[in-house]
């Protein structure tokens, strides 16, 4: 019964039409609650235009400088941003490493170039780099600051003093007597003994040894290459020519190359050293070769 009420009603409502008044009354009903709903659903915070350049713009600015060579005016405010970055790392042992491994080749990259001015900036962040790193974890009477191609001037050895040999005088021979004859019942004259002739003395005649001439100094290229015990080149080693003593020559790509003054004849030794956290401190070696001519060839020294 209910049912039937209800579908006579909506039949009713089929067929009756809503007058002009009432339809625009709820047209505008409808807009304005889409209106305000639109509001609502726009965000609170809108970024401008212009920020979102300016924000472009700064993190561009930020990525070319992280990005600068030694030869970018930006370069310096690179150097300004990795060393202020050392104090937020978990190893700044390994960071620093590293960056002073990073600026030595970009040293010698600009050097092999003949970029003096950008080989400069690099060398000078270079320093910077290893005044952290010491400041980290300081090394005693550490200088591992090399060059490519340093000249040195050795000790010439003092020459060796002349020794004159004293010839060895010749005994002289002592004479024998001769026995006595004995003598018979008979008498017979008695024989006259000969007496012995005497052996001259030989003549003692010093003779002087020629001077050994003395090797003139001259202009030694020494090559050689330095590795690690797994067979890795190294780095920005000091090569030096005391132990511990000041570097006057570096690694490059595991390579040495240095100028120095010596004799024919003379021994030379180099000693090798190198700091690596991650190997576990300072790694020593050294090569002991003798100098036979303008090329010397250190041969491979290993750090250990």
């Amino acid at each position: 019964m209910m049912q039937d009420s209800l579908g006579r009603a909506l039949g009713t409502l089929k067929g009756t039409r809503m007058d002009d008044v009432a339809a625009d009354e709820v047209r505008k009903r409808l807009e304005s609650a889409w209106s305000e709903r639109a509001k609502r659903s726009q965000p609170r915070f809108v970024v401008p235009g212009f920020a979102r350049a300016f924000a472009a713009l700064v993190v561009l600015v930020a990525f070319a400088t992280m990005r600068a060579d030694a030869d970018n005016p930006l370069y310096g405010a690179r150097v300004a941003v990795e060393d202020s970055l050392v104090a937020f790392q978990s190893d700044p042992v390994d960071y620093l490493s590293q960056l002073y491994t990073e600026r030595l080749e970009e040293a010698a990259r600009f050097e092999s170039t003949g970029n003096a001015l950008a080989a400069s900036r690099a060398r000078s962040a270079q320093t910077e780099a290893l005044r952290l790193l010491n400041q980290v974890s300081p090394e005693p009477n550490e200088s591992p600051e090399p060059s490519a191609s340093t000249s040195i001037t050795l000790p010439s050895p003092s020459p060796t003093p002349e020794t004159t040999v004293a010839p060895t005088e010749s005994p002289t021979p002592t004479p024998t007597a001769s026995p006595r004859p004995t003598t018979v019942r008979t008498p017979t004259p008695k024989p006259a003994t000969p007496s012995p002739t005497p052996t001259p003395k030989p003549s003692t005649t010093t003779t002087k040894p020629s001077p050994t001439p003395t090797p003139t100094p001259m202009a030694v290229h020494a090559y050689g290459y330095v590795l690690y015990a797994d067979g890795s080149p190294v780095d920005g080693a000091c090569v030096s020519t005391s132990l511990d003593g000041t570097c006057v020559a570096g690694s490059i790509n595991g390579r040495i190359d240095l100028q120095f003054t010596a004799k024919k004849g003379q021994s030379i030794t180099l000693y090798v050293r190198n700091y690596d956290a991650a190997r576990g401190g300072t790694l020593h070696g050294k090569v002991t070769v003798t100098v036979g001519g303008p090329e010397v060839a250190l041969g491979t020294i290993t750090l250990r």
